[in-house]
């Protein structure tokens, strides 16, 4: 028993030792300042003023999202397209909180970087921002209405693309930006179990509020292991 909790000692210190990726980074052209493309992050897209800014950020501030600057996708039905421009700020607003909520829940539940509400050095500012929508089925209001795209589809409710603005919350200083383009639909991209639980109504409400918070908590996930390697990686410019 003593040389079995040995060994698992050493395997636990071992683990927690293993070094994080090193993060590689690309120059990007600017007129007003050098930018860096991180290469292999978990998010699509992941832009950097100066990478060496995220080691300082232990805690983080988080700002209400924003759907002001949303765009249906012009290449999205007519039909469905006026379904969701009929969308009122309410709406709309309770799918941004969804994104808020789950923001702060991952945050809080993993600990690397504890919110706060008050503004310094060692503060990471985040306001996401939705901005392109290319439905595939209509708002569940209008889902009795004989609207194109209403029946049940493994495409779920459509792809949006959500993206975060990061600043330096004492000198309002911009330090990074993300990107991700997503399908919303509570059984992901395969048809799961998530998916055929509302196979019979997948436009009720509860059906997509399910889709969207599954979307936002999956984005979120990724963003945030990308800001630990952000903090803890050693960086490679290539």
């Amino acid at each position: 028993m003593k040389a079995f909790i040995l060994i698992l000692s050493a395997c636990l210190v071992g683990a927690c030792s293993s070094p994080i990726k090193p993060v590689n980074f690309k120059s990007v052209a600017s007129d007003e300042k050098n930018y860096t493309y991180v290469d292999d992050m978990q998010s699509d897209k992941f832009i950097v003023n100066n990478p060496q800014a995220f080691k300082q950020f232990n805690k983080v501030i988080v700002f209400a999202s924003q759907f002001d600057k949303l765009t249906i996708s012009m290449s999205t039905d007519k039909k469905l397209a006026e379904s969701w421009n009929a969308s009122s700020w309410s709406e709309m607003d309770k799918i941004c909180q969804n994104l808020d909520d789950f923001t702060k829940k991952i945050f809080r539940d993993r600990k690397e970087f504890v919110p706060t509400n008050k503004g310094g050095e060692d503060v990471l500012a985040i306001q996401f921002t939705l901005i392109d929508f290319m439905p595939s089925t209509a708002r569940y209001k209008d889902a009795s209405k004989g609207t194109v795209g209403t029946e049940t589809s493994h495409a779920g409710i459509g792809v949006v693309t959500i993206r975060g603005v990061l600043a330096n919350a004492k000198t309002g200083e911009l330090v990074g930006l993300v990107e991700e383009t997503m399908e919303v639909n509570a059984g992901g991209t395969s048809v799961g179990a998530g998916s055929l639980a509302f196979a019979q109504d997948s436009n009720s409400k509860a059906a997509h509020n399910m889709a969207w918070r599954r979307t936002f908590r999956l984005f979120l996930e990724k963003f945030h292991d990308d800001l630990v390697r952000l903090k803890y990686a050693d960086t490679v410019t290539n």
